[in-house]
């Protein structure tokens, strides 16, 4: 029962776009009131982001919706850079064996991903969204926050996430300044839908055209759009860059507008930027409205999932009374770093696409061409939360696929539920399984034995990457991150004291 007193909601989010939709679904799975004010009248119906990663679709399998992004996302198999010619310079494969039991890459169209999320929040009966809900003031108190809306309406919460964009009027009333990292670049978006009957389009699956008279990028959003970006240079007028005659000029090597119909045309200003801190107070910042980065590597949205995911347990300890509030300083420090790394390399990347000069975007061509080794895939650690020092701490955890009672092999996180999981290749003594059922009790924790009765492995992806490292246990975080291993099962009740301890458990 609600006490008069109580805010309306234990957490409002601003802004309802995929990273607002993912917390709130993530929120209500847990059976925290959640209010959610978008100041649209409507969702947003055009198309942004268009890709995402292994590590998202995970996050989409713990909502229960995997099959349903399943239909309408598209795995990417391969990143291409090619010369202005159109011939191939160099081949990234993206068919790697991800760690998060998911292919390695995906692309979609986002108002169809959208379509998904919104079921999803709608089947939380603990989450309302509003729409044309816009923030106009907020207020911190001392045990909630108080934000007025443009209507002269009101809503209270415990805590409120600031998901509206990079633009955010929450981090403007929070006056959370942010740091430029310098990469700054005006381009052409368009999306085009092709008309039915249309000839198939023989692009790659992604490509950027290494062309120092005007970089550009084409590409699938799943198998019924395709996006093409064109950087502005010396002289292009925004204005005249979107006319749909002049668009189409651009589009006259691969398609005409007999053969398609355009979504979309925008000038977009690419940037790489980064809020000073994610967290004032009871005020917590996602997504764009945390930072912004420029897409050569697609991980935009991803990366604003990555933080409702990490916002999502940390939310769920506190607001359920298991840890201290300090507990939330923890996300600037494990999201801002990681964050600023993938900014870093979309920029190292982007340095090297957009090249203007003729003899700089050559020697770039040639260093590819020349190259005889891929680079791994790009997956930094995260910047706290874990335990320094370790093996695999901080890093993506595998998502193995288990065997139980009946023989069928199932992904993990479908076998064990979501938290908290400490896997080890043997049976902890006494003292850690005493330590496990403490922290069982308190946050839910979930300890299993690979190899033990009624679980097996099928497959080594687990018990490969851990004998790999060297450890007989890894603990993981809720958002599949790896707070800590031992290397031998009686240091796993010291790992699990560093846990209660790192958490500020109540």
């Amino acid at each position: 029962m609600i006490r008069p007193d109580e805010p309306d909601a234990d957490v409002l989010i601003v802004g309802y776009g995929p990273v607002g939709q993912t917390l709130a679904a993530l929120l209500g799975r847990a059976g925290h009131r959640v209010v959610v004010c978008e100041r649209r009248t409507g969702r947003y119906e055009t198309p942004r982001a268009g890709h995402f990663d292994h590590e998202i679709m995970r996050v989409f399998q713990s909502l229960g919706i995997a099959d349903e992004v399943r239909r309408i996302a598209e795995p990417a198999r391969v990143y291409e850079f090619l010369d202005p010619d159109g011939a191939v310079i160099s081949r990234l494969p993206r068919d790697w064996a991800a760690p998060s039991g998911w292919d390695a890459s995906y692309h979609f169209y986002q108002p169809e991903l959208e379509d998904v999320l919104d079921a999803a929040v709608h089947a939380m009966p603990t989450v309302d969204v509003r729409f044309d809900a816009a923030v106009t003031g907020l207020r911190q108190e001392t045990d909630h926050v108080a934000v007025t809306l443009a209507d002269g309406g009101a809503v209270t919460a415990r805590y409120v996430v600031g998901a509206d964009g990079a633009g955010s009027t929450v981090r403007a009333l929070c006056d959370i300044r942010t740091e430029d990292l310098g990469f700054r670049g005006d381009w052409l978006v368009v999306d085009v839908r092709p008309r039915p009957g249309a000839p198939a389009l023989d692009i790659p699956d992604t490509g950027q055209v290494l062309n120092p008279a005007r970089p550009n990028h084409m590409g699938r959003v799943a198998q019924r759009y395709f996006r093409w970006e064109f950087m502005l240079v010396d002289g292009d007028d925004p204005a005249e860059m979107v006319r749909p005659e002049r668009v189409w000029d651009l589009l006259k090597p691969w398609i005409g507008p007999r053969e398609g119909e355009l979504i979309r045309q925008t000038v977009y200003r690419f940037r790489s930027i980064v809020a000073d801190t994610f967290r004032d107070r009871s005020v917590l910042l996602a997504g764009d409205a945390a930072h912004v980065m420029p897409p050569f590597l697609g991980q935009g949205m991803s990366s604003g999932i990555r933080d409702a995911a990490t916002l999502a347990w940390m939310f769920d300890l506190v607001l359920a009374g298991s840890a201290d509030p300090g507990l939330l300083d923890l996300y600037t420090a494990s999201r801002r770093p990681h964050v600023i790394a993938y900014i870093e390399e979309s920029v190292r990347i982007g340095t090297t696409v957009c090249e203007t000069d003729p003899v700089r975007a050559a020697r770039h061509r040639e260093a590819m061409r020349s190259a005889t080794e891929l680079p791994p895939p790009f997956e930094p650690p995260i910047g706290a939360g874990f335990r320094d020092g370790q093996p695999l701490a901080g890093r993506l955890a595998v998502q193995p696929l288990l065997r139980t009672g009946d023989g069928k092999a199932e992904r993990s996180d479908d076998v064990l539920g979501h938290g908290f999981t400490l896997f080890s290749l043997g049976e902890p003594d006494a003292a850690a399984a005493a330590a496990v059922d403490d922290l069982g009790r308190a946050i839910g924790l979930r300890s299993v034995v690979i190899g033990g009765e009624g679980i097996q492995e099928d497959g080594e992806a687990l018990t490969g990457w851990m004998r790999k490292a060297g450890v007989t246990a890894v603990l993981v975080r809720p958002d599949f991150y790896v707070f800590g291993t031992a290397a031998r099962l009686t240091d796993v009740p010291d790992l699990l004291a560093a846990l209660r301890s790192d958490l500020s458990l109540t």
